[in-house]
């Protein structure tokens, strides 16, 4: 199956490349040359790789260039002020380099991000997701190759290689951290429920709430990304270790299957449609914060969230946050031996290959890339880093999952997401439907299946 949505933006960008090297001589038009990157890279920029040292020693002094502007876009727009810290934390060390930061709600990022590379508006420094976000990008020729450049030494190769596209690493890990359940370990405790470690006994949990008068989830499922963002972990941690099929998004890029073939599509909507009832009221009316509020004040039992809402509810309820709250993973089967703990990448770090400022671009990676930088997005952001030695050391409830990563029970379902079908913001849209009874899950599903053949020819 040819990646129909994924070239036509290749080939909107290249026009918009072309565009731009006939007014200001930037750039190189051939735009998914990796050739072309990489010289680029060779010329002056792996001199100022190199000059910043790649770890601590890269917030050490400032540049004593001229002093540069970069733009710095990120989808980390819940975390907007611990960000704004660490990058006053860096021009205080690089005083000739100014950042405008850019934050963005992730359910608008992309398209403005497209939208900006389309329109030659070059961002130096922008948020990728690992996969098929970053493919979708290196294809556009917009990606600076960061192989081999001294700051991605202090990644574990592996965390590395889980990143390459096409072998070669053009984005930086930035932070990891679990996506799993919140819960009040107060209305556990008063409703003698124990941590359900199997779907069955995470629905037999939600009931028991329910009828003791709370709400079981807190859902805030207005943003597209929240609900978007249980979808794709429950369907491919189905598919791959219940239903055995690891390869079914790479068999969904080519053509060779469907999401009717897949009996976990099935299951995914039933899952859904439990957290549906299960949920607050107006659930697609309530956003993010709002369902962040809903589990600080102590009115929902549970939240399947990462670890982005820590600070605000350390901020709003103290009390539950330093010693009334716990964290579970997530059970998306009845088989507790496949209920590991999720934990995966969240957002990665990329300069524009047509940024006219690459040595300050590269000199702000290789700060995030330093212990320093690393430790300080901890503290801020409440969020695991990616950087060698970095500490974990983020909230109690952090404590819970302690056994997991002790006994190596981790596993990411992003892995078997091997498509750039943008699957996921569709199915969102359609499985509303079946929550208004507007449709039944046969019928989205084959409207899921019709929409991938008509798009991603």
């Amino acid at each position: 199956m040819k990646r129909q949505l994924g070239l036509g933006l290749t080939a909107l960008l290249l026009t918009a490349a072309l565009a731009a090297c006939g007014s200001n001589g930037g750039g190189n038009a051939n735009g998914g040359n990796d050739t072309a990157a990489t010289n680029a890279a060779a010329g002056t920029d792996n001199g100022a790789a190199n000059g910043a040292n790649g770890s601590d020693g890269a917030a050490a002094g400032g540049d004593a260039s001229e002093p540069v502007t970069i733009s710095f876009m990120h989808f980390k727009s819940d975390v907007t002020d611990g960000i704004n810290k660490l990058v006053e934390q860096f021009e205080a060390a690089n005083p000739n380099i100014k950042v405008d930061v850019q934050p963005v709600k992730y359910d608008d990022y992309y398209t403005l991000l497209k939208t900006k590379m389309a329109g030659g508006d070059i961002v130096d420094v922008f948020t990728l997701n690992a996969g098929g976000q970053t493919k979708l990008f290196h294809d556009g020729g917009y990606l600076e190759d960061l192989t081999g450049k001294d700051f991605m030494a202090n990644f574990d190769e592996s965390v590395l290689k889980d990143q390459a596209t096409d072998g070669k690493n053009y984005i930086m890990p930035l932070n990891a951290g679990p996506i799993a359940v919140f819960y009040n370990k107060q209305i556990f405790s008063d409703l003698g429920i124990e941590v359900p470690r199997t779907y069955d006994a995470l629905m037999a949990a939600a009931q028991k709430i329910k009828d003791g008068g709370k709400t079981p989830f807190a859902l805030g499922w207005k943003d597209g990304w929240t609900l978007g963002m249980w979808l794709s972990r429950d369907l491919p941690s189905n598919v791959a270790l219940v239903d055995k099929q690891a390869d079914f998004f790479d068999k969904l890029e080519k053509g060779e299957t469907k999401f009717a073939d897949a009996a976990s599509t099935k299951t995914m909507i039933a899952h859904a449609q439990d957290l549906y009832k299960f949920g607050n009221k107006d659930q697609l009316g309530v956003d993010y914060n709002g369902a962040v509020d809903l589990f600080a004040k102590g009115e929902a039992a549970m939240m399947y969230m990462g670890t982005w809402p820590l600070a605000d509810i350390q901020k709003k309820n103290p009390d539950l946050y330093n010693s009334q709250m716990g964290y579970f993973p997530y059970p998306f089967s009845n088989d507790e031996s496949l209920n590991k703990l999720e934990f995966n990448p969240d957002a990665s770090l990329a300069v524009n290959s047509k940024s006219e400022h690459k040595e300050a671009a590269l000199k702000f990676l290789a700060f995030m890339a330093s212990k320093e930088g690393g430790d300080a997005w901890v503290k801020n952001t409440n969020t695991l880093s990616y950087v060698k030695g970095t500490s974990t050391d983020i909230a109690p409830a952090l404590k819970d999952l302690q056994p997991y990563f002790d006994n190596g029970q981790l596993y990411n379902s992003q892995a078997y997401i091997t498509t750039t079908i943008d699957w996921t913001t569709q199915f969102s849209q359609y499985v509303q439907k079946v929550f208004f009874n507007n449709a039944t899950p046969d019928q989205i599903i084959k409207d899921m299946d019709d929409w991938v053949s008509k798009n991603h020819k």
